[in-house]
């Protein structure tokens, strides 16, 4: 009897179910190679690049700053006012580059690819480029050794205003425009637009499809929006319909 007794004891043992806590995690199958890890981002290196573009940003708005956009500068830079703070009348209106955007060179020197927005005084979208910059070690610090320009863009409004005559919706057009100025002028930062299409929305409604733009003045990133605006033609001319909730 007590050997049945054992017997059956160490059968239960046997089949007992093993613990969740203590059993081994299952192993990761993984096919082909693990991804590299994404690199980090070099702090000191971003701050140098916003600070600079913030200056020239400076610049832009008062042109009596240029000298301390151009302190920014190594002689190999032969960059003008206009490429350095926009054409006569234009504001960098906001800048962007990404931290994956800085890419580390031998002898201390980092490359940076960064987006720039230019505005009218009035608020509207003129320009866009991208840059491509070397930032080289210097006093602690960094200067800007090269800077080229790789894209250019004007933001060209003829073709809208050619579409709006030929739809007789000149004044719709101009409606538009007076009420996305004074959009900017609502805005605690910096802000800017683009009309960029009229066309019919039947019932004498126009409809002109738009961008608006915010940034933080001195900080890198922009905020853009589409906002189309609908325009209804009545007996006191061109009205803007509210946005439909």
């Amino acid at each position: 009897m007590t050997m049945v007794f054992a017997t059956l004891l160490l059968a239960l043992s046997i089949a007992a179910p093993v613990s969740r806590a203590s059993a081994a995690p299952p192993a990761e199958i993984r096919l082909g190679k693990s991804p590299a890890p994404a690199p980090k981002g070099d702090p000191t290196a971003a701050r140098a690049v916003e600070r600079f573009f913030a200056t020239r940003q400076e610049a832009s708005m008062d042109r009596t700053r240029m000298a301390a956009a151009r302190r920014w500068i190594t002689s190999a830079v032969h960059a003008d006012d206009a490429t350095l703070a926009g054409a006569p009348g234009h504001t960098l209106m906001a800048f962007d580059f990404t931290d994956g955007a800085i890419e580390r060179l031998p002898s201390g020197r980092f490359r940076v690819s960064v987006y720039l927005l230019f505005a009218d005084r009035q608020g509207k979208v003129v320009e866009s480029r991208d840059e491509a910059l070397v930032f080289a070690s210097q006093g602690g610090s960094y200067v800007c050794a090269s800077l080229k320009t790789t894209s250019l863009m004007h933001w060209d409004s003829d073709e809208v205003v050619k579409g709006a005559a030929r739809l007789k919706a000149t004044q719709a057009l101009d409606r538009a425009d007076e009420s996305l100025r004074a959009w900017t002028r609502r805005q605690d930062r910096a802000a800017a637009y683009s009309i960029e299409d009229v066309f019919p929305a039947g019932s004498g409604r126009i409809m002109i499809p738009c961008l608006k733009f915010t940034a933080e003045p001195g900080k890198r990133g922009y905020d853009v929006v589409d906002s189309p605006i609908m325009i209804r033609r009545g007996a006191k001319g061109y009205q803007i319909e509210p946005p439909a909730n």
